[in-house]
This record gives C-alpha cells, structure tokens and sequence, in this order.
C-alpha cells in the first residue's frame, strides 16, 4: 500500500504546533547559529573583519589547489623526465651495439619499466636498459644518474685513472670483464655504462650478479647494485672448411721478438689446418689443429733453447720448470702469428651483396685473432686451439651470407639449416 505525505498530515489533529513561527531550522535561527560561530572570546566580529575572514579561507583553498596542481603536474613532469631518461638511453646503447630500432637481432633484449621509475623515485637510480648475449660473451648497458657533468667527461675517455668505472664483485668466478662509458646526458645526468663478461662459464648459467663501482684515484667512492643481468640464448652458424695454416721460421721469430741469444732456428714448415669456422653475434671463431708440443718443438729446434737462472734466486712455486713454459710460449705465440696471416683480408660476405673486410671492421681490442678468455701465453691445447675475432658492434646472423679466406668464399648455412642438423 502507497501513501503520500500529504495524506498522513491529514491525519493529525493536534493544532497547537505554530508552523508559523521561528524554527531551529529557520532562516533566523540559522544567521544567529552563523554569527556566532564567528564570535572570538565573546566579542561580535565586525562586517570588515568578516571579510578578511573570509577572504583568508578562500587564499587557503586556493592554495590547497594549486599544491595539489602542482603534485599532479610534478607527477606527469617525473613520467615525462622518465620516458626520456629511457628513450634516450635506449638509443643509446642501440647505436654503440649497431641494432636496427625496426628489426633488431634475437640476441638484443631490452629492459624499460618507465612505471616503477615514475613511482619510486630515487636520489641514485640503476637501470639495466639492454643486453647481447652471444655464446661467451655478454654485454650488458646499465643507465646510471646522476652522475655529475664534470666527472662523466673524464669517466667518457675510459682512460684516465681519476675516475674509472669498475666492478666490486661479480658472481662468476671463471669470467672476465671490461667496462667503458659510451654515452652521457647532461639534462638527465645520466651515464651509459657498458659491461662486457667473457667466459665459457656464460653456456651454463641463467644470470650474472654484479656490482658497479664509481673509483675516483683507483680508490672507491660509489657503489651501484647488486644489478642481475639475465643471460639469453643465442645462435651460432659454423661450417666445415679444411684450409691450411704454416708454422714456419719467420713466426717463430716474430714470437721470439728482441730477445737476444735465439738458438739456430731451421727453415722449417709446420703445417696446421683450420677446420671449423662459426658465427655468432658477438664473434667469428675458427678451430685450428696443429701439430702436437713435442713435434713442433723438433721442427722448430725449439728444444736448443737455454735457460739460464741464477742458482741464488728462488722461484715462485709452479715456475720451476722455466724451459718448458718458455718453450710452450713460443709454440703458442708463433700460432698465433701463423693464424693471423692466413686469415689477413678474410671478409663477412652479406646477403645485400655487400662486404667487409674482417681486419677493418672496428674492435675493440688491439689484436685481430685472439685465443678465448681462459687461455694465457702457459696455455698449451694440444692439437685444437681456438681464435676469434671480436667486432665492436653485433653480427646480424640473417644477413651473414658467407666468409672469403684466401680468395675462397665458405658459405654459411641458414638459420633453420643449422638448427635442423
């Protein structure tokens, strides 16, 4: 059943409520109720001082607005300041490794959370912005601010000792690594670091832990991390190939340098044979087989070297056998030298139908052909050792369409070829 409110007042008899009369609720009761609320200590405000009362209250709010503006804008402005921090840096890292931004390589990853920079902002901020992982080799950008102008510009020639990028710990134990600034934002105060980690210990595991140092005079000043760096999988294209390699009299001088006293080396001719030449993002290796220790050392007449050692000093615990090590320096290096001749103006030859020459291409180290991390001038594997040849920026296998060496060409086989076998 339904009633209106008119039908229930219809309803009641007692007439002596005076509807007519000042209520709590009138207009009366409320202006008094009003300016008593604006009474200080017993005394009336006057019209002049209302006024200002009010004009007071009006300032706040206007205030409590524009603060709460200013918040809003401040938010949008750090999410601006963030998207740049990490475009900028992205680019970066893109054009030191020679990524295409439209098709990069499956061995190029990138780390962006533009959110949690915008949400949490820190005095110091540690960005891991990329990585390429090729085989052994891992490189990693980290984006770090701020870092003052006037520090970044030294930090920039990675060669100055007053301040230096370097690493407090690293959770491989067989690796080593190299790190170098390769870009700076002055608006941002942001540095790009690169860390490069090489070692056969990158096949088997899932991540590298470190810690970036900021040293200033070789002594530390800033420490950045623990930053974990995942390590992805990557390609390898290889082929088969026989080409011959000669060890011969000139190599095993140009191992023996100036040291005086060189026993009478013969014309001899030591023949080794690449057998095997990869291709991964971060390198080209070949695989050489050589002859063994001991028969290079009679070829060579390596054995009719003397070491003399004065009796009175004492030797380090592992240098006793002296003329061994000595001997087996000699072999390794004097490879080293044959390797680099025979592959002097090998190219990488594209599918576009261009071409470079493998001694052009920038690198980052000295030496063209080098033996992997691991291996040091003692280290002797005998009958396969391995060189490789590291760019300064990646290999994009899809493009790779053979190797020239010699004036023959060894084409790669596809992708898809190599998984396949």
């Amino acid at each position: 059943m339904k009633y209106n409110i008119s039908d229930l007042l219809d309803t009641y008899l007692d007439e002596s409520v005076d509807l007519d009369g000042s209520t709590p609720l009138s207009s009366a009761a409320i202006k008094e109720l009003t300016m008593s609320k604006i009474t200080q200590e017993g005394l009336r405000k006057t019209p002049r001082q209302i006024e200002c009362i009010t004009q007071r209250h009006i300032r706040k709010l206007l205030a409590r607005s524009l603060l709460i503006a200013a918040i809003i804008v401040s938010l949008f402005c750090l999410t601006a300041f963030a998207i740049k921090f990490s475009l900028s840096m992205r680019d970066a890292a893109r054009i030191d490794m020679g990524i295409s931004a439209g098709t990069p390589i499956p061995e190029w990853t990138e780390y962006n959370d533009v959110e949690n920079t915008a949400e949490e902002p820190k005095d110091v901020q540690v960005t891991l912005m990329s990585t390429m992982c090729a085989e052994e080799r891992l490189y990693a950008y980290i984006a770090i601010s701020p870092v003052p102008e006037q520090i970044a510009a030294i930090l920039a020639k990675n060669s100055s000792p007053e301040y230096e990028w370097d690493l407090s710990g690293m959770s491989t134990a067989g690796c080593t690594f190299h790190t170098e600034q390769t870009s700076y934002d002055p608006e941002t105060q942001t540095a790009l670091v690169k860390v490069f980690v090489r070692g056969e210990e990158l096949r088997q595991i899932e991540q590298v832990e470190l810690t970036l140092e900021l040293t200033h005079n070789l002594k530390p000043e800033e420490r950045y991390g623990p930053i974990v760096i995942p390590v992805t999988q990557s390609q390898t294209i290889s082929i088969p190939v026989d080409i011959p390699v000669e060890n011969t009299k000139a190599h095993f001088e140009a191992a023996w340098g100036l040291r005086p006293e060189m026993p009478d080396v013969p014309d001899y001719v030591s023949e080794g044979r690449i057998t095997q030449i990869a291709i991964c993002a971060g390198y080209i290796e070949v695989e050489l087989e050589t002859p063994s220790l001991s028969q290079w050392a009679i070829e060579s007449n390596a054995e009719q070297v003397e070491i003399h050692v004065d009796p009175e000093m004492p030797l380090a615990p592992g240098m006793e056998d002296i003329k061994g090590r000595f001997i087996r320096s000699k072999f390794r290096i004097s490879w080293d030298f044959s390797v680099d001749e025979a592959l002097q103006g090998a190219s990488v030859n594209y599918k576009d139908g261009t071409s470079d020459v493998i001694d052009e291409i920038p690198r980052d180290f000295a030496g063209i052909w080098s033996r992997p991390s691991g291996t040091t001038p003692d280290t002797v594997y005998e009958g396969k050792h391995r060189y490789q040849f590291t760019p300064k920026q990646a290999f994009d296998l899809s493009a790779a369409e053979s190797i020239t060496i010699d004036g023959t060409k060894y084409f790669f086989p596809t992708i898809m070829e190599e998984i396949d076998s």
